[in-house]
């Protein structure tokens, strides 16, 4: 099961990089082209594309920021466990003699 969820994460990923690269290509292609007025269909496809760039810039920028913020609440946890754990007269070789 671990293993089909690894595989099917990894499909998505290559399918949102596949729309991201395939997005930023249709742009670089078709910036330069002969518009027909305001009802461009290329001008609205470059549109859609921008769109859906910024909108994966925004959803990778919030996974990474969320990511960090529990990454260092892990960190910061695991320290304080590490700190609290550490401190026994065992771990500190207290010799307990009359």
């Amino acid at each position: 099961m671990k293993k089909y969820k690894r595989l099917f994460a990894a499909l998505l990923v290559l399918a949102v990089a596949i729309v991201m690269l395939s997005s930023a290509v249709y742009i670089a292609v078709q910036a330069d082209h002969d518009c027909t007025g305001p009802d461009c269909q290329i001008c609205y496809h470059i549109a859609s594309c921008q769109q859906t760039l910024k909108q994966a810039a925004l959803t990778g920028s919030a996974a990474a920021a969320a990511a960090a913020v529990i990454y260092v609440l892990y960190g910061g946890l695991l320290c304080a466990a590490r700190l609290f754990a550490s401190c026994t007269l065992v771990s500190l070789k207290v010799k307990l003699s009359n």
